[in-house]
């Protein structure tokens, strides 16, 4: 770019800028576990005391498990960020070139990666360039590893290239991705609609714990209802009625519980 400022630069000052868009959530399963993380995206629009102008920046970053106290985020992992230059028509992929996932495996690179190309698409870049963003070594210290990472960027559209452009494609293992234009950038049907938005979420989310709320007060009152009957035990087995926590009903109420156990002789009202 000769004496003009480069994108990395640009993308510190536009970080600094930058507010929170929307709040989502990237929910996925491991073993017989749910697991949710919060997704925020940010963005800015403004001009910059550079020869470029106008820049746009815009990042999708999941929480962080180890990032600083009191933070939710890291500051280079878990993200996937885009700077735009309108002054050149360029963008650039980050943060700073290199995309670093702390957990492997759980999908959320290219749920990431999807968020921050439909944003593209939706500016109408088509045309603008795409610089070069770095491959990240490590990600490739296994014949599965680099293969895994390659297929990851070539799924969007992006060309893979070795350092001196003799090595491409799926056998690249330290090198740079890029792609002719925004244009050619695209999201799989399979990583579309990954994240859910809050304001959708919540909802489903307040309704699924009130009908486990439900769902445990039942139970207690079963609980109540057979305890100390060994036939209604035998009974609620063969119904394959949960029977392993049948002292539950007499554990105390939580502030948000509704009392629907079964009254015993002596017991006290509430």
């Amino acid at each position: 770019m000769g004496a003009r400022m480069p994108l990395k630069e640009a993308s510190k000052q536009l970080e600094r800028k930058c507010q929170v868009h929307r709040l989502f959530m990237y929910e996925f399963q491991r073993n017989d576990q749910r697991y949710l993380l919060p997704v925020i995206t940010e963005h800015a629009h403004t001009e910059l005391e550079l020869p470029e102008g106008v820049f746009q920046f815009f990042r999708a970053r999941a929480t962080h498990p180890c990032a600083p106290f009191e933070k939710s985020f890291h500051g280079t992992h878990n993200q996937i960020s885009v700077t735009v230059c309108h002054g050149t028509r360029k963008v650039k992929f980050g943060p700073w070139g290199d995309i670093l996932m702390t957990e492997r495996g759980i999908g959320l690179g290219p749920c990431l990666m999807a968020c921050v190309i439909e944003w593209l698409k939706a500016q109408e870049l088509g045309e603008y360039s795409i610089d070069q963003g770095k491959l990240v070594s490590s990600d490739a210290n296994t014949e599965l590893k680099r293969f895994q990472r390659n297929r990851f960027y070539e799924a969007f559209g992006f060309q893979l290239s070795d350092s001196d452009g003799k090595v491409i494609g799926l056998d690249v293992k330290d090198g740079s991705f890029t792609a002719d234009n925004v244009g050619a950038l695209s999201v799989p049907e399979r990583y579309q609609g990954m994240l859910r938005p809050w304001e959708q979420f919540e909802p489903k989310l307040r309704a699924e714990r009130a009908a486990g709320v439900r769902h445990l007060n039942e139970l207690k009152k079963l609980d109540g209802w057979a305890y100390g009957r060994w036939f209604l035990k035998l009974l609620m087995r063969g119904w394959k009625i949960p029977v392993a926590l049948e002292t539950r009903h007499k554990h105390p109420l939580k502030a948000w519980e509704v009392d629907l156990r079964v009254p015993k002789p002596g017991d006290k009202e509430h």
